[in-house]
C-alpha cells in the first residue's frame, strides 16, 4: 500500500470512530433525557461523552 492509502485509511477509521462513539452519546442521551425530563443537556452530555468514547476507541484499535 502506497504512504497516500494508508493515511486515507487512517483518517477514515478516525472519523468513523468518532462517528459511532457521538452516536452512541446522543441515543443514550435521548433515553436519559426521556428519564429524566430534560433531554437537550442530556444529549448535550452524553454527547460529549460520547465523543470521548470514539476517542477512545480510536486509540484503542490505533
Amino acid at each position: 500500500m502506497s504512504k497516500k492509502n494508508k493515511k486515507s485509511l487512517r483518517v477514515n477509521r478516525q472519523r468513523n470512530s468518532y462517528i459511532i462513539g457521538i452516536s452512541i452519546g446522543v441515543l443514550a442521551g435521548i433515553i436519559f433525557g426521556y428519564a429524566t425530563d430534560s433531554i437537550i443537556v442530556s444529549i448535550l452530555v452524553c454527547g460529549l461523552l460520547g465523543f470521548g468514547m470514539g476517542h477512545a476507541i480510536y486509540k484503542t484499535i490505533g
